[in-house]
């Protein structure tokens, strides 16, 4: 007999670092793991967020989500996707702690959310999803093997093989070693953020000593450690450092205050740390050594805590030559000028800066070359597919899969809007539309590729309105009148407008104007064509026609 096509759809997270979701179905059945956002880039001018395509789960009966672990760029378009469709959601209790809170952001607390623990089993129509533990990051992360009548897919999710865990929650090799044995793993999809990182990925243990020395090397400094908000583990260092060098804890940004509150509530972290913090507004009247502050915004988002407390000393306190700011986490790709703008402000107001990887103050969450190559022997798939990173890391950790050699048919890499199908025999691609952006700029899916490259045009080039009054019988009455926005500012400036006016009103005066589309096209042509050729610049060019009664 023969087996039903296994499909996997990948909505993003194939070519970009965020917006992970992958829809894995059967004979129109379906799961979905994760459903993650992008946070914009700088080409992104005026969105807020990425999403996954959502329509790319309409010709599916979704039967539910599967959440890795509580990162937003693996939780965030979930408000988005539960707007639009009931559906339930599975993940370890700590995770769905982290999805309620970005729930109940967008009033959607009602929605059905169910807690697996580490060895957890879902039955749903044809398919059975099992919870594997998995280390990462962030407390809870589980992989999940998705056992579908066409066969067995294992998604490890974002993951490192922390032998030495603070919590003692090891990742389940065993397990995954047990699954690539019987039944036997016809698709394995793994992290590959690391994959161009040779060697072993060090423990979070790692970071407690380097801190420690910071602390007794800067023991009458204050310090302020910046960190992921969700990262409860290095939370819960600093606050034991913090209390074994006599230093009371502020804490700085509203979604480290909330997810210190859900770490103390699931127990992930110690009551007694936190049970005599600061006010951050009393920290000025402090003595510098008697205080360690914890904030947010250690990837230079303007609008996080950390950035606040660079560029606005009325916030909490001022940052002087007896600072010691930490950036405790490494930069992910595409915040390096933000970031930097940090680090060289704080610099600049007389602080000592501390970043990773110049002292051991950060280890990543995500596998390296020694990991992933791990996972994939122990795992013996029939095919691979990286997902979880730009093309780069990918392609890496593609040529690191064919190495081991264990892959017994194949290693396919793929991208954003394909669809893997798995028949009998063989396994391809076929593209989908589903790979594009949906951006969300206040309403989801109100900003085209066009709008971007519009805005884009007006952030680099600037914009010359163009207005032309016109008779009902096509003759030019008056001159064009010309406003240049962001184009040109020095005194050539009115000559070259001039000029322009020029050559459009020659231009106006020997063509036909009766047709008012024909005729923003001739403003458009006539003014792009000077300006081009003056100046090499290519500014928006926005004519405005208006018909009179003219004599």
């Amino acid at each position: 007999m023969t087996a039903p096509e296994l499909r996997i759809r990948f909505l993003g997270g194939l070519g970009e670092i965020g917006r992970n979701a992958a829809l894995i179905s059967v004979d129109g059945q379906g799961v979905l793991v994760d459903f993650g956002v992008m946070f914009p880039k700088a080409d992104m001018p005026g969105v807020d967020l990425v999403l996954p395509q959502l329509e790319a789960l309409d010709d599916v009966e979704l039967l539910g989500v599967f959440i890795t672990h509580g990162h937003e760029d693996h939780i965030g378009g979930l408000p988005f996707l539960l707007a639009r469709r009931h559906v339930p959601i599975w993940g370890s209790r700590t995770t769905l702690g982290f999805v309620r809170h970005r729930l109940d952001e967008y009033a959607l607390g009602e929605s059905e959310l169910v807690a697996l623990d580490d060895t957890g089993v879902v039955e749903l129509g044809s398919f059975r999803v099992e919870a594997i533990p998995v280390t990462h990051s962030i407390p809870g992360a589980l992989a999940y093997a998705v056992q579908t009548p066409a066969g067995l897919v294992l998604h490890t999710g974002d993951f490192k093989v922390d032998h030495t865990p603070l919590d003692g929650r090891h990742m389940g090799l065993a397990r995954i070693a047990a699954l690539g044995t019987n039944p036997g793993v016809r698709v394995l999809l793994s992290d590959s953020t690391n994959a161009e990182e040779e060697g072993w990925s060090p423990s979070e243990q790692m970071v407690g000593p380097a801190l420690f020395d910071l602390f007794a090397r800067f023991r009458d400094a204050r310090i302020t450690v910046a960190c992921f908000s969700s990262h409860l583990h290095r939370i819960q260092q600093v606050a034991q450092l913090a209390r074994a060098h006599g230093r009371r804890l502020a804490l700085l940004g509203r979604s480290l205050q909330r997810n210190v509150s859900l770490g103390l509530e699931l127990g992930l972290l110690d009551r007694d740390l936190f049970a005599h913090q600061v006010d951050a507004r009393e920290v000025r009247e402090r003595d510098p050594a008697q205080v360690c502050v914890l904030a947010t915004g250690s990837q230079g988002e303007r609008m996080a805590a950390l950035h606040q407390l660079a560029f606005d000393p009325q916030r909490w306190f001022a940052v002087a030559d007896h600072d010691v700011v930490v950036f405790s986490s490494d930069v992910i790709p595409g915040n390096e000028s933000a970031v930097n703008l940090l680090v060289n402000q704080f610099t600049r107001l007389g602080a000592t800066v501390v970043t990773s990887p110049r002292e051991r103050v950060h280890v990543s969450g995500h596998a390296m070359r020694e990991e992933l190559a791990l996972i994939v022997e122990l795992a013996r798939p029939e095919y691979f597919v990286p997902v979880h990173g730009e093309h780069r890391h990918l392609a890496a950790h593609a040529e690191l899969a064919r190495r081991t050699g264990v892959v017994r048919r194949g290693v396919i890499l793929a991208r954003d809007g394909a669809e893997l199908v798995v028949g009998d025999d063989e396994a391809w691609l076929e593209e989908t539309p589903w790979g594009e952006y949906l951006y969300v700029d206040g309403v989801v899916g109100d900003v085209s590729r066009g709008v971007l490259r519009e805005r884009r045009d007006l952030s680099e080039e600037g914009v010359v309105v163009v207005s032309v009054t016109v008779s009902r019988d096509g003759r030019v009455i008056g001159e064009p009148q010309l406003t240049s926005v962001g184009w040109v500012h020095d005194e050539r400036g009115d000559a070259l407008l001039e000029e322009v006016c020029a050559v459009l009103l020659d231009a106006l005066r020997a063509g036909p104007l009766a047709d008012d589309d024909a005729l923003r096209e001739l403003i458009r042509q006539q003014v792009r064509l000077v300006i081009r050729e003056r100046t090499k610049r290519r500014p928006l060019v926005v004519p405005m026609v208006t018909r009179v009664d003219g004599r």
